[in-house]
């Protein structure tokens, strides 16, 4: 099943959630009045903050990648979110922190090329910090990711870094990268021109 399959089965199951909500709303409010629906409207908002939440995420990560990707043509670029530990590599590299969350999950992009592995945050003319590419500087890694430690990727030079958890399937990745997400980040920082 691809990602537009999955994509189309939870767009239809939230529906029917929806349609199912809203029948079991009226019937309760018809059968017991107002109190017993309380339960059902309360999973309902729920349910409706967590899909918008989701999706603002999905749509950031893509808009800071395809924003990358305009001013990089031809550049390997590897979407992602943030750490714990992104805050501290920036605080190192001497660079400004804003848009990078002291328990990660921001939006940013590494872009590869010419030698070095560009951190791009939000949608900014230019990239944050740079590090240089070195022999063995690519590895998996585990790092805080919101509240728990999940598999991320550190590119490491010596004197800059960055930790990242990869986001080609944003969705997935908010909740932490999946082993294919790790090798493919991995594979990419390592072997792209």
């Amino acid at each position: 099943m691809d990602s537009r399959t999955r994509r189309r089965w939870f767009v239809a199951a939230l529906v029917l959630f929806l349609a199912l909500s809203v029948v079991r709303i009226a019937s309760t409010v018809a059968r017991d009045g107002v109190d017993g629906a309380v339960i059902w409207i309360a999973l309902l908002v729920v349910a409706v903050i967590l899909v918008v939440a989701l999706a603002v995420v999905v749509r950031r990560a893509g808009a800071v990648r395809d924003h990358v990707t305009r001013l990089r043509p031809g550049a390997v670029v590897v979407p992602a979110f943030t750490t714990a530990d992104t805050l501290d590599e920036a605080r190192a590299a001497g660079v400004r922190t804003k848009g990078i969350s002291g328990m990660g999950g921001n939006p940013v992009a590494l872009a590869v090329g010419n030698g070095a592995v560009e951190v791009w945050v939000g949608r900014e003319e230019g990239p944050r910090w740079v590090v240089r590419r070195v022999p063995a500087g690519v590895a998996q890694a585990r790092a805080v990711y919101g509240s728990r430690e999940s598999g991320a990727v550190r590119v490491a030079d010596g004197t800059a870094a960055v930790t990242v958890v990869p986001a080609y399937r944003p969705l997935r990745a908010a909740g932490g990268a999946g082993r294919e997400d790790l090798e493919r980040a991995v594979r990419e920082l390592t072997t792209a021109p």
